[in-house]
Protein backbone atom coordinates (compact mmCIF):
# COMPACT_ATOMS: atom_id res chain seq x y z
CA UNK A 1 0.00 0.00 0.00
CA UNK A 2 1.33 3.79 -1.06
CA UNK A 3 1.00 5.68 2.04
CA UNK A 4 -0.17 9.31 1.42
CA UNK A 5 -0.12 12.93 2.94
CA UNK A 6 -2.05 12.94 6.25
CA UNK A 7 -4.51 15.83 4.46
CA UNK A 8 -7.67 15.94 5.47
CA UNK A 9 -10.28 18.40 4.83
CA UNK A 10 -14.04 18.35 6.06
CA UNK A 11 -15.94 20.50 4.09
CA UNK A 12 -19.13 21.39 6.22
CA UNK A 13 -22.59 22.14 4.07
CA UNK A 14 -24.98 24.74 4.81
CA UNK A 15 -28.33 24.01 2.76
CA UNK A 16 -29.62 27.77 1.83
CA UNK A 17 -33.64 28.05 0.45
CA UNK A 18 -33.48 32.03 -0.17
CA UNK A 19 -31.49 34.99 0.38
CA UNK A 20 -32.81 38.69 1.03
CA UNK A 21 -31.62 42.03 2.59
CA UNK A 22 -31.66 42.61 6.17
CA UNK A 23 -30.65 45.03 8.83
CA UNK A 24 -27.82 41.93 9.95
CA UNK A 25 -25.86 39.37 8.18
CA UNK A 26 -27.00 35.69 9.61
CA UNK A 27 -28.23 32.82 8.21
CA UNK A 28 -31.48 31.61 9.78
CA UNK A 29 -34.47 28.57 8.69
CA UNK A 30 -32.30 28.12 5.89
CA UNK A 31 -32.34 31.80 4.64
CA UNK A 32 -29.54 34.06 4.16
CA UNK A 33 -29.77 37.31 5.51
CA UNK A 34 -27.77 40.02 4.28
CA UNK A 35 -26.87 43.24 5.45
CA UNK A 36 -26.37 45.60 2.32
CA UNK A 37 -24.81 48.70 3.74
CA UNK A 38 -22.28 46.28 5.17
CA UNK A 39 -21.13 44.42 2.06
CA UNK A 40 -21.18 48.14 0.28
CA UNK A 41 -18.68 49.37 3.34
CA UNK A 42 -16.48 46.70 3.09
CA UNK A 43 -16.04 46.88 -1.04
CA UNK A 44 -15.38 50.93 -0.69
CA UNK A 45 -12.69 50.29 1.95
CA UNK A 46 -10.54 49.54 -1.88
CA UNK A 47 -9.90 53.13 -3.66
CA UNK A 48 -9.76 51.07 -6.73
CA UNK A 49 -13.77 51.53 -6.98
CA UNK A 50 -16.33 54.67 -7.26
CA UNK A 51 -18.88 52.57 -6.45
CA UNK A 52 -20.59 49.19 -6.26
CA UNK A 53 -24.41 48.06 -6.11
CA UNK A 54 -25.73 44.42 -4.96
CA UNK A 55 -28.51 42.44 -6.72
CA UNK A 56 -30.37 39.63 -5.69
CA UNK A 57 -30.88 37.15 -8.42
CA UNK A 58 -33.23 33.85 -8.71
CA UNK A 59 -33.25 30.76 -10.79
CA UNK A 60 -36.23 32.04 -13.37
CA UNK A 61 -35.41 35.28 -13.25
CA UNK A 62 -35.97 36.84 -16.22
CA UNK A 63 -32.34 38.67 -15.71
CA UNK A 64 -29.43 38.97 -18.11
CA UNK A 65 -26.07 39.40 -16.50
CA UNK A 66 -23.08 41.69 -18.75
CA UNK A 67 -19.81 41.84 -18.24
CA UNK A 68 -19.59 38.84 -15.79
CA UNK A 69 -16.03 38.61 -14.41
CA UNK A 70 -16.00 35.87 -11.84
CA UNK A 71 -18.31 33.55 -9.62
CA UNK A 72 -17.64 32.35 -6.34
CA UNK A 73 -18.38 30.59 -3.46
CA UNK A 74 -18.99 31.40 0.00
CA UNK A 75 -16.81 29.78 2.34
CA UNK A 76 -15.00 30.32 5.52
CA UNK A 77 -12.18 28.75 7.54
CA UNK A 78 -13.64 27.74 11.15
CA UNK A 79 -10.55 24.90 11.66
CA UNK A 80 -7.03 23.74 10.49
CA UNK A 81 -3.89 26.03 8.88
CA UNK A 82 -4.26 28.65 6.82
CA UNK A 83 -7.22 30.81 6.11
CA UNK A 84 -10.03 31.50 3.67
CA UNK A 85 -8.16 32.29 0.41
CA UNK A 86 -4.86 32.38 1.42
CA UNK A 87 -2.78 35.03 0.03
CA UNK A 88 -5.66 37.32 -1.00
CA UNK A 89 -7.59 37.73 2.31
CA UNK A 90 -4.99 36.56 4.93
CA UNK A 91 -1.29 35.08 4.89
CA UNK A 92 0.25 32.20 1.75
CA UNK A 93 -0.43 29.23 4.05
CA UNK A 94 -0.95 25.87 2.94
CA UNK A 95 -4.54 24.91 3.10
CA UNK A 96 -6.29 21.96 2.71
CA UNK A 97 -6.83 20.61 6.12
CA UNK A 98 -9.03 21.24 9.06
CA UNK A 99 -12.73 22.16 8.13
CA UNK A 100 -14.65 24.82 5.90
CA UNK A 101 -17.99 25.70 5.56
CA UNK A 102 -19.74 26.26 2.55
CA UNK A 103 -23.36 28.51 1.55
CA UNK A 104 -24.65 25.71 -0.51
CA UNK A 105 -26.48 26.91 -3.63
CA UNK A 106 -25.65 30.64 -3.25
CA UNK A 107 -23.31 32.19 -5.61
CA UNK A 108 -21.67 35.14 -5.48
CA UNK A 109 -20.79 36.91 -8.51
CA UNK A 110 -18.70 40.22 -10.14
CA UNK A 111 -19.59 42.58 -13.04
CA UNK A 112 -18.09 45.63 -13.98
CA UNK A 113 -18.24 47.38 -17.46
CA UNK A 114 -14.61 47.67 -18.91
CA UNK A 115 -12.08 50.08 -18.43
CA UNK A 116 -12.38 52.37 -21.48
CA UNK A 117 -9.33 52.79 -23.61
CA UNK A 118 -7.29 50.44 -21.45
CA UNK A 119 -8.81 47.49 -21.27
CA UNK A 120 -8.66 45.16 -24.43
CA UNK A 121 -12.03 43.93 -25.59
CA UNK A 122 -10.73 40.56 -27.30
CA UNK A 123 -12.02 37.96 -25.21
CA UNK A 124 -13.56 40.23 -21.97
CA UNK A 125 -17.13 40.42 -23.09
CA UNK A 126 -19.75 37.57 -21.38
CA UNK A 127 -23.88 37.30 -20.49
CA UNK A 128 -25.78 34.81 -18.58
CA UNK A 129 -29.30 34.68 -19.04
CA UNK A 130 -31.11 33.12 -15.69
CA UNK A 131 -34.12 31.99 -17.90
CA UNK A 132 -35.09 31.28 -21.86
CA UNK A 133 -32.78 29.00 -23.93
CA UNK A 134 -29.53 31.28 -22.41
CA UNK A 135 -30.24 29.36 -19.26
CA UNK A 136 -29.91 25.33 -20.22
CA UNK A 137 -25.91 26.39 -20.33
CA UNK A 138 -25.26 27.88 -17.34
CA UNK A 139 -24.67 26.20 -14.11
CA UNK A 140 -25.97 29.51 -12.25
CA UNK A 141 -29.38 29.46 -13.62
CA UNK A 142 -30.17 27.21 -10.96
CA UNK A 143 -28.28 28.62 -7.88
CA UNK A 144 -29.38 31.82 -5.49
CA UNK A 145 -26.68 34.17 -7.02
CA UNK A 146 -25.77 37.64 -5.21
CA UNK A 147 -24.49 39.61 -7.72
CA UNK A 148 -21.43 42.57 -7.06
CA UNK A 149 -21.87 45.12 -9.88
CA UNK A 150 -18.47 47.15 -9.48
CA UNK A 151 -17.68 50.60 -10.84
CA UNK A 152 -13.73 51.74 -11.58
CA UNK A 153 -12.48 54.78 -10.51
CA UNK A 154 -12.20 57.37 -13.20
CA UNK A 155 -9.85 60.18 -11.40
CA UNK A 156 -6.25 59.40 -11.67
CA UNK A 157 -3.41 61.73 -10.29
CA UNK A 158 -0.49 62.68 -12.63
CA UNK A 159 1.51 59.69 -11.32
CA UNK A 160 -1.06 57.14 -11.95
CA UNK A 161 -1.49 58.51 -15.34
CA UNK A 162 1.33 56.32 -17.05
CA UNK A 163 -0.34 52.98 -15.33
CA UNK A 164 -3.40 53.76 -18.05
CA UNK A 165 -1.15 53.05 -21.16
CA UNK A 166 -2.45 49.29 -22.82
CA UNK A 167 1.04 47.54 -22.98
CA UNK A 168 -0.19 44.37 -22.82
CA UNK A 169 -2.67 43.20 -25.08
CA UNK A 170 -4.00 40.26 -23.51
CA UNK A 171 -4.65 41.71 -20.35
CA UNK A 172 -4.42 45.39 -20.37
CA UNK A 173 -2.90 48.48 -18.69
CA UNK A 174 -1.00 48.14 -15.47
CA UNK A 175 -4.60 49.78 -13.93
CA UNK A 176 -6.52 47.17 -15.55
CA UNK A 177 -4.58 44.57 -14.30
CA UNK A 178 -4.62 46.37 -10.75
CA UNK A 179 -8.30 46.67 -11.45
CA UNK A 180 -9.25 43.29 -11.98
CA UNK A 181 -7.12 42.08 -8.53
CA UNK A 182 -9.47 44.24 -6.46
CA UNK A 183 -12.86 43.09 -7.84
CA UNK A 184 -11.40 39.14 -7.14
CA UNK A 185 -9.97 40.54 -3.94
CA UNK A 186 -13.59 42.76 -2.85
CA UNK A 187 -15.27 38.76 -4.17
CA UNK A 188 -13.65 36.97 -2.14
CA UNK A 189 -13.82 39.07 1.01
CA UNK A 190 -17.57 39.21 0.77
CA UNK A 191 -17.96 35.74 0.07
CA UNK A 192 -16.12 34.91 3.39
CA UNK A 193 -18.11 37.39 5.08
CA UNK A 194 -21.01 35.99 4.11
CA UNK A 195 -19.99 32.46 5.12
CA UNK A 196 -18.87 33.44 8.42
CA UNK A 197 -22.37 32.93 9.91
CA UNK A 198 -22.14 29.25 9.79
CA UNK A 199 -18.94 29.49 12.39
CA UNK A 200 -20.77 28.35 15.57
CA UNK A 201 -23.36 26.35 13.32
CA UNK A 202 -23.84 22.90 13.26
CA UNK A 203 -23.82 22.15 9.08
CA UNK A 204 -26.40 19.84 6.94
CA UNK A 205 -23.93 17.41 6.05
CA UNK A 206 -20.14 17.55 6.56
CA UNK A 207 -18.03 15.45 3.75
CA UNK A 208 -14.92 14.19 4.55
CA UNK A 209 -11.58 14.70 1.74
CA UNK A 210 -8.02 12.36 2.40
CA UNK A 211 -6.68 10.21 -0.17
CA UNK A 212 -5.45 7.89 1.95
CA UNK A 213 -3.32 4.78 0.95
CA UNK A 214 -4.11 3.21 -1.96
CA UNK A 215 -3.60 -0.83 -3.76
CA UNK A 216 -0.46 -0.31 -5.59
CA UNK A 217 -1.79 -2.61 -8.25
CA UNK A 218 -4.10 0.51 -9.16
CA UNK A 219 -2.63 2.65 -11.90
CA UNK A 220 -1.31 5.56 -10.58
CA UNK A 221 -3.07 9.16 -12.16
CA UNK A 222 -2.44 12.84 -11.67
CA UNK A 223 -5.10 15.48 -12.84
CA UNK A 224 -2.83 18.16 -14.75
CA UNK A 225 -4.11 21.85 -13.82
CA UNK A 226 -3.20 24.30 -16.64
CA UNK A 227 -3.15 27.83 -15.25
CA UNK A 228 -2.20 30.95 -17.38
CA UNK A 229 -2.39 34.59 -15.01
CA UNK A 230 -4.22 32.75 -12.01
CA UNK A 231 -3.07 33.16 -8.72
CA UNK A 232 -2.06 30.64 -6.50
CA UNK A 233 -1.94 31.65 -3.25
CA UNK A 234 -2.13 35.09 -4.10
CA UNK A 235 1.10 34.98 -6.88
CA UNK A 236 1.26 33.76 -10.33
CA UNK A 237 2.88 30.56 -11.01
CA UNK A 238 6.42 30.57 -12.89
CA UNK A 239 7.21 28.50 -15.42
CA UNK A 240 8.34 25.61 -13.52
CA UNK A 241 5.38 23.00 -12.60
CA UNK A 242 4.07 22.26 -9.78
CA UNK A 243 2.18 19.33 -7.54
CA UNK A 244 -0.51 20.39 -4.98
CA UNK A 245 -2.60 18.07 -2.84
CA UNK A 246 -6.21 18.43 -4.18
CA UNK A 247 -7.59 19.66 -0.75
CA UNK A 248 -5.82 22.65 -1.41
CA UNK A 249 -7.86 23.77 -4.59
CA UNK A 250 -11.36 22.91 -3.32
CA UNK A 251 -9.84 24.40 -0.24
CA UNK A 252 -9.43 28.01 -2.17
CA UNK A 253 -5.59 28.48 -3.23
CA UNK A 254 -6.67 29.23 -7.20
CA UNK A 255 -8.00 32.54 -8.38
CA UNK A 256 -8.47 33.57 -11.27
CA UNK A 257 -7.63 37.57 -12.25
CA UNK A 258 -7.96 37.31 -15.88
CA UNK A 259 -10.67 37.10 -18.64
CA UNK A 260 -10.71 34.32 -21.39
CA UNK A 261 -13.59 33.65 -23.76
CA UNK A 262 -16.45 33.59 -21.42
CA UNK A 263 -17.78 30.18 -22.12
CA UNK A 264 -14.68 28.31 -20.47
CA UNK A 265 -13.48 30.96 -18.41
CA UNK A 266 -12.63 29.85 -14.88
CA UNK A 267 -14.69 30.54 -12.41
CA UNK A 268 -13.46 30.43 -8.75
CA UNK A 269 -16.68 28.61 -7.88
CA UNK A 270 -15.52 26.28 -10.27
CA UNK A 271 -12.59 25.42 -8.62
CA UNK A 272 -13.79 25.51 -5.52
CA UNK A 273 -16.30 22.78 -6.34
CA UNK A 274 -13.91 21.35 -9.02
CA UNK A 275 -15.64 18.77 -10.84
CA UNK A 276 -12.46 16.52 -11.88
CA UNK A 277 -11.01 16.31 -8.49
CA UNK A 278 -14.59 15.28 -7.37
CA UNK A 279 -14.43 12.71 -9.74
CA UNK A 280 -10.95 11.05 -9.63
CA UNK A 281 -11.61 11.12 -5.80
CA UNK A 282 -14.61 9.37 -5.70
CA UNK A 283 -12.60 6.43 -7.98
CA UNK A 284 -9.78 6.79 -5.54
CA UNK A 285 -8.77 3.27 -4.25
CA UNK A 286 -11.02 1.21 -6.04
CA UNK A 287 -10.40 2.12 -9.94
CA UNK A 288 -6.85 3.85 -9.63
CA UNK A 289 -4.85 5.49 -7.28
CA UNK A 290 -5.32 9.10 -7.11
CA UNK A 291 -1.86 10.58 -6.63
CA UNK A 292 -2.47 14.59 -6.67
CA UNK A 293 -2.08 17.80 -8.75
CA UNK A 294 -0.16 18.83 -10.93
CA UNK A 295 -0.48 22.64 -11.62
CA UNK A 296 1.73 24.26 -14.58
CA UNK A 297 1.55 27.89 -16.86
CA UNK A 298 1.06 27.86 -20.65
CA UNK A 299 3.71 29.39 -21.82
CA UNK A 300 2.17 31.92 -24.51
CA UNK A 301 5.59 34.69 -25.23
CA UNK A 302 7.32 31.29 -27.84
CA UNK A 303 7.74 27.95 -28.19
CA UNK A 304 11.05 27.50 -26.72
CA UNK A 305 8.97 28.40 -23.40
CA UNK A 306 6.34 25.13 -24.48
CA UNK A 307 9.20 22.90 -24.51
CA UNK A 308 10.86 24.05 -21.17
CA UNK A 309 7.48 23.84 -18.91
CA UNK A 310 6.34 20.60 -20.76
CA UNK A 311 9.62 19.33 -20.68
CA UNK A 312 9.81 19.89 -16.96
CA UNK A 313 6.24 18.85 -16.43
CA UNK A 314 5.89 15.15 -18.23
CA UNK A 315 9.76 14.61 -16.41
CA UNK A 316 8.15 15.17 -12.87
CA UNK A 317 5.51 12.72 -13.87
CA UNK A 318 7.76 10.15 -15.01
CA UNK A 319 10.15 10.37 -11.86
CA UNK A 320 6.89 10.02 -9.86
CA UNK A 321 6.01 6.70 -11.83
CA UNK A 322 2.71 8.15 -13.05
CA UNK A 323 0.60 5.99 -15.19
CA UNK A 324 -1.83 8.68 -16.22
CA UNK A 325 -2.99 12.22 -16.47
CA UNK A 326 -6.15 13.77 -16.40
CA UNK A 327 -6.15 17.18 -18.11
CA UNK A 328 -7.69 21.22 -18.64
CA UNK A 329 -6.66 23.65 -20.09
CA UNK A 330 -7.46 27.40 -19.57
CA UNK A 331 -9.04 27.58 -23.24
CA UNK A 332 -8.00 31.25 -25.74
CA UNK A 333 -6.40 29.43 -27.94
CA UNK A 334 -3.00 29.83 -27.44
CA UNK A 335 -2.45 27.19 -24.35
CA UNK A 336 -4.31 25.39 -26.82
CA UNK A 337 -0.86 23.78 -27.83
CA UNK A 338 0.53 23.24 -24.53
CA UNK A 339 -1.55 20.91 -22.87
CA UNK A 340 -1.31 18.98 -26.42
CA UNK A 341 2.21 19.16 -26.07
CA UNK A 342 2.18 17.61 -23.01
CA UNK A 343 -0.15 14.68 -23.62
CA UNK A 344 2.06 13.99 -26.82
CA UNK A 345 5.76 14.08 -24.28
CA UNK A 346 3.53 11.37 -21.56
CA UNK A 347 2.39 9.17 -23.88
CA UNK A 348 5.57 8.84 -25.70
CA UNK A 349 7.09 8.06 -22.20
CA UNK A 350 4.33 5.52 -21.41
CA UNK A 351 1.92 7.92 -19.32
CA UNK A 352 -1.58 7.60 -20.83
CA UNK A 353 -2.92 10.72 -21.27
CA UNK A 354 -6.69 11.87 -21.56
CA UNK A 355 -7.88 15.41 -21.54
CA UNK A 356 -11.32 17.59 -22.03
CA UNK A 357 -11.09 19.95 -24.39
CA UNK A 358 -13.07 22.69 -26.29
CA UNK A 359 -14.13 23.40 -30.34
CA UNK A 360 -13.38 26.30 -31.90
CA UNK A 361 -15.18 25.26 -35.36
CA UNK A 362 -16.42 27.86 -37.38
CA UNK A 363 -17.46 25.31 -39.95
CA UNK A 364 -18.35 21.60 -39.96
CA UNK A 365 -14.88 21.36 -42.10
CA UNK A 366 -12.67 22.88 -38.74
CA UNK A 367 -11.17 20.48 -37.11
CA UNK A 368 -12.15 22.81 -34.11
CA UNK A 369 -8.72 22.69 -32.29
CA UNK A 370 -5.72 25.20 -32.66
CA UNK A 371 -3.12 22.36 -32.18
CA UNK A 372 -3.43 18.55 -32.25
CA UNK A 373 -0.93 15.81 -32.14
CA UNK A 374 -1.73 12.29 -32.90
CA UNK A 375 -0.95 11.03 -29.71
CA UNK A 376 -3.81 12.79 -28.12
CA UNK A 377 -6.31 10.18 -28.93
CA UNK A 378 -8.81 10.48 -25.76
CA UNK A 379 -10.90 13.67 -25.84
CA UNK A 380 -13.60 14.60 -24.19
CA UNK A 381 -15.70 17.33 -25.75
CA UNK A 382 -16.93 20.21 -23.83
CA UNK A 383 -18.98 21.40 -26.73
CA UNK A 384 -18.37 24.02 -30.14
CA UNK A 385 -17.70 27.32 -28.55
CA UNK A 386 -18.55 28.93 -32.12
CA UNK A 387 -22.21 27.50 -32.14
CA UNK A 388 -24.35 30.36 -32.53
CA UNK A 389 -27.67 31.08 -30.33
CA UNK A 390 -31.04 32.84 -30.16
CA UNK A 391 -31.85 34.98 -27.25
CA UNK A 392 -34.61 36.61 -26.36
CA UNK A 393 -35.09 39.98 -24.43
CA UNK A 394 -34.69 39.90 -20.99
CA UNK A 395 -36.75 42.26 -18.11
CA UNK A 396 -33.66 43.37 -16.36
CA UNK A 397 -30.16 43.57 -17.48
CA UNK A 398 -27.42 44.06 -14.97
CA UNK A 399 -23.32 45.25 -15.47
CA UNK A 400 -24.25 46.84 -18.94
CA UNK A 401 -26.40 47.03 -22.04
CA UNK A 402 -23.67 46.62 -24.57
CA UNK A 403 -20.76 43.57 -25.29
CA UNK A 404 -17.60 44.95 -27.17
CA UNK A 405 -15.96 42.85 -30.00
CA UNK A 406 -17.98 43.03 -31.61
CA UNK A 407 -20.06 46.39 -30.61
CA UNK A 408 -23.77 45.04 -29.68
CA UNK A 409 -26.32 45.90 -27.55
CA UNK A 410 -27.35 43.00 -26.07
CA UNK A 411 -29.96 44.39 -23.84
CA UNK A 412 -32.45 43.34 -26.55
CA UNK A 413 -33.43 39.59 -28.69
CA UNK A 414 -29.93 38.86 -29.90
CA UNK A 415 -27.89 36.37 -32.10
CA UNK A 416 -24.62 35.23 -31.17
CA UNK A 417 -22.15 32.79 -30.09
CA UNK A 418 -21.79 30.21 -27.70
CA UNK A 419 -18.46 31.70 -26.60
CA UNK A 420 -19.77 34.89 -24.97
CA UNK A 421 -21.55 32.65 -23.00
CA UNK A 422 -20.52 32.18 -19.29
CA UNK A 423 -19.50 29.00 -18.63
CA UNK A 424 -21.35 27.42 -21.84
CA UNK A 425 -18.11 25.30 -22.70
CA UNK A 426 -16.92 24.93 -19.62
CA UNK A 427 -13.31 22.75 -19.72
CA UNK A 428 -13.33 21.51 -16.13
CA UNK A 429 -16.69 19.46 -16.45
CA UNK A 430 -18.67 22.51 -14.93
CA UNK A 431 -20.87 22.61 -18.01
CA UNK A 432 -24.04 21.71 -19.12
CA UNK A 433 -23.77 20.10 -21.72
CA UNK A 434 -23.27 15.93 -21.97
CA UNK A 435 -22.67 14.14 -24.14
CA UNK A 436 -24.21 10.52 -24.50
CA UNK A 437 -22.87 7.08 -25.95
CA UNK A 438 -25.05 4.10 -27.40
Amino acid sequence: MTKRCDMRLEIGTFRVRDVAFSDATRLRDGVLYIDKEKVIEMVMEDHNFSGVDLHLVRPGDSTRLVNLLDVVEPRCKVSGPGNTFPGLLGPPVTVGRGRTNRLDNVALMETSEPVAGSEPANWRDSIMDMSGPGARYNMFANTLNIVLEFKPRSDFSPEEMAQLELTNYNRGSQWVQQYHRSVRIAGSKVAAYLAEVTRDLVPDQVDVYELGSADPSLPRVVYSCQVLYHLMYGEPLGWQPTFVHPNELMDGILVNPHTPPAAHRDATYVLQNHPVIQDLYQRHGKELDFFGVLVYKAEIKNLEDKERSTDYAAKLLQMLDIDGIVMTWTGSGNPGMDIMMLAQKCEQRGIRASMINVEMGMTEEDAGFVYSVPEADAIVNAGNYERTIDLPAPDILIGGTKIRAPEMDVSGPVTLSLRYLYGATNVLGAARLEGVQY
